[in-house]
């Protein structure tokens, strides 16, 4: 083992120069690490550049966002609407050669650019569309509360809800406000912003506006309704993952809803748009899709259009293998929508509905991203060269403390059953119910997450307790990752040298004092701190001029590393301590202390990438194999055509958004991980590491979260 991670002792074991550099090789160790550092971040633009360039169909489509105001001027509670847009404007469209237009609207903690694949495949075939944020999501005001909250559910209208009103909002997404007053009393505007954008989009001197269509995900397809019924001008819907209602609860019998494809999940999470049933297949038997919307005396066929383009009576359900969040950039669907909005707007393009450039968008935007994390490695061997932050750059215990192989089973297990088993409670106690100021607290899925994580950190924290108390007593601050190794010539483990005091000659620490290199935990957390804040803050950087100069954000279909808006930015800060105290104690001293694995040697050498790998595979298994048991309980029975394992074992509520964000949320935590397990190896202590990727998740959460 030799007592280092990869790398450490040259790092922790060269002398300084005057300017707060290192002398003897500073050349090579500053050129390298600098040199690394500009080509990640020349990637991520460049890739940055070429998703644009994508997006805008390479020449045959402007695209550019920016912000309109509401004509009626307020939404619910008197709040102003100012709603934040993209526009995709084909290059021939004129006010002497009007295109036909869509109105597009996205889901629920999603944004106007998870709408992009549907927005840039129609604009290539030469209609304009306006994609926007809907209430309380992007960067468009007010809060979702402008959507109002209502008073009943549609499937149970005789009890009143009570709590929170965040909660009422989120439980009453399917009651719209055009359904019968019974039921959609205290609802002001359930098209979110949707109603103002399309007669924004209908008043564009390039827009022929006899000719405008509208789509909508999930939250989005509620709002489509809405947006539908107030203008039944329009000439086609399609709705991703909508739900179905009954003509029975319009309060206008003659509401006329034109040519609407429905584009169906088979592996529907969410119990509104599976009928309030338990499986998906069947549904074309029952009376409400056949008859009340499909307009069929008999069971319809999925995959097949009934009805005429021509009187507005078309219609169609696709069956899509797949969930509930792909279906937004899902190849299959996004061609069923091409064909079904060429025929009801009459685009003649000349382009084939399977001919599609979103995925090339979508892979250069996840390039960007992983080139924008992947430079923050190089950054920290660069800032780590700084006298500020040569305690940073230590080597790990030469003889670390490790559990033995059973103990360590037993401890990890534990951890792994306490985080799946409370996942699906604290996530949704924390999502709507949990008494937290709404007007503070204003994220509801960050609710559900700082619910569940607190939990784990005070879980660990009693593990660990329980543990010193039992056999844990010999392991000092540094096997745990919370204080640096000593290095021969420090004058004690942690803490400032005595004044005047000099390290041994040829021992390689810092001239000038023994312990220059070491640190008492509070200064070494205070100085890992600034270093996260400039880690993160050069992430920030690349994002912002990815934004500025390109319209991109680096994300990967859904909203991850957003520019912030002052209140986001509040929110950010808010939230932050929660995920700080979560990878410090959970994913930090616990994770890379008392778990912590032997490192790898091949030959009796040190084997660094091997470390690496293993190290990362433990934290995987370690942080989110509870997670990932949750997720295989939710959709074993589904693929087995049972149904949702959350309706099987509990109620729909377990089963709603927390378990599909874990297609998000796994991959992101993967990727968090890697980094901190990377810097624990480099720094020697938990606190770089947890605090970059607490830092990281606390933005992506705060910069695409739902705001209430």
């Amino acid at each position: 083992m030799g007592g280092r991670a990869a790398g450490g002792a040259g790092i922790a074991g060269a002398n300084f120069g005057a300017g707060g550099f290192r002398g003897g090789d500073m050349g090579k160790g500053f050129s390298r690490p600098l040199a690394a550092f500009a080509a990640f971040a020349a990637a991520a633009l460049a890739f940055s550049a070429l998703a644009a360039m994508a997006q805008g169909g390479f020449g045959s489509v402007e695209v550019t966002s920016g912000f309109f105001e509401s004509e009626e001027g307020e939404a619910a509670g008197g709040l102003p609407v100012r709603i934040a847009y993209r526009l995709y404007r084909p290059r021939g469209a004129s006010a002497l050669s009007p295109a036909p237009a869509m109105l597009a609207m996205h889901g629920y903690q999603n944004d106007k650019d998870t709408s992009a694949a549907f927005a840039m495949e129609l604009a290539r075939r030469g209609a304009a569309v306006l994609s926007i944020d809907l209430y309380g999501h992007g960067d468009t005001r007010p809060g979702m509360r402008g959507r109002g909250w209502g008073r009943y559910r549609v499937n149970d209208p005789g009890n009143a809800l009570s709590g929170p009103r965040r909660f009422r909002t989120l439980v009453t997404f399917s009651v719209l406000d055009f359904f019968v007053p019974e039921i959609s009393a205290g609802l002001a505007d359930t098209s979110m912003g949707g109603r103002c954008a399309w007669r924004r989009l209908a008043s564009m001197p390039f827009v022929d506006s006899e000719r405008m269509a509208l789509t909508g995900h999930s939250m989005g397809a509620w709002a489509a309704w809405s947006v539908a019924a107030a203008f039944p001008e329009h000439r086609a819907i399609v709705l991703q993952c909508g739900e179905i209602f009954p003509r029975s609860l319009l309060a206008d019998e003659g509401a006329a809803f034109s040519n609407v494809l429905l584009l169906q999940a088979l592996y529907e999470e969410f119990e509104h748009m599976r009928d309030y049933r338990r499986v998906v297949p069947g549904l074309e038997r029952t009376p409400l899709r056949y008859r009340e919307f499909m307009g069929q005396d008999a069971p319809v066929e999925w995959n097949r259009t009934y009805g005429s383009f021509a009187d507005g009576s078309a219609r169609r359900m696709e069956l899509l293998r797949t969930n509930h969040r792909l279906v937004t950039y899902s190849r299959p669907a996004v061609a069923a929508a091409m064909e079904w909005l060429g025929e009801a707007l009459e685009l003649e393009s000349g382009l084939c509905h399977w001919d599609h450039a979103f995925p090339l968008k979508a892979a250069l935007q996840l390039a960007a991203m992983l080139a924008a994390l992947a430079s923050m490695l190089p950054l920290f061997l660069l800032l780590s060269r700084l006298r500020f932050f040569a305690p940073l750059a230590r080597p790990l215990a030469a003889a670390p403390k490790t559990l033995c192989a059973k103990s360590r089973r037993r401890a990890l297990g534990a951890g792994i059953l306490i985080s799946g088993a409370t996942f699906p409670f604290l996530t949704q106690l924390g999502h709507g119910l949990l008494p937290l100021p709404e007007d503070v607290f204003r994220m509801p899925i960050g609710n559900g997450f700082i619910t569940w994580l607190g939990f784990l950190t005070l879980s660990s924290l009693a593990m660990l307790a329980l543990w010193r108390r039992k056999g844990g007593a010999g392991w000092g601050a540094a096997d745990l990752g919370l204080a640096p190794a000593a290095l021969p010539g420090d004058a004690r483990a942690c803490g400032a040298a005595p004044a005047g005091s000099a390290a041994p000659a040829g021992s390689g620490a810092p001239a000038g004092s023994a312990a220059q290199g070491c640190a008492s935990p509070a200064a070494l957390a205070g100085r890992a701190a600034v270093m996260a804040f400039a880690l993160a803050g050069a992430v920030y950087a690349l994002a912002f001029a990815a934004s500025a100069l390109f319209g991109m954000d680096l994300r990967f279909i859904w909203p991850f590393f957003r520019p912030f808006s002052p209140l986001r930015f509040g929110q950010f800060l808010l939230y932050l301590p929660f995920f700080a105290a979560f990878f410090s104690v959970s994913a930090g001293a616990r994770l890379y202390g008392q778990l912590r694995l032997p490192e790898i040697s091949r030959g009796g050498r040190p084997a660094p990438a091997l470390t690496q790998l293993a190290w990362w595979g433990h934290s995987l298994l370690a942080m989110l194999g509870g997670v990932l048991a949750v997720a295989l309980i939710q959709y074993v029975p589904f693929f087995l055509g049972i149904g949702p394992g959350a309706d099987l074992l509990f109620t729909p509520l377990f089963g709603g958004p927390f378990m599909s964000i874990l297609i998000v949320l796994m991959p992101q935590f993967a990727a968090f991980f890697f980094i901190s397990t990377w810097l624990y190896r480099k720094s020697g202590t938990v606190y770089a590491g947890s605090f970059v990727v607490a830092i990281l998740a606390a933005w992506a959460l705060a910069g695409g979260s739902a705001v209430f």
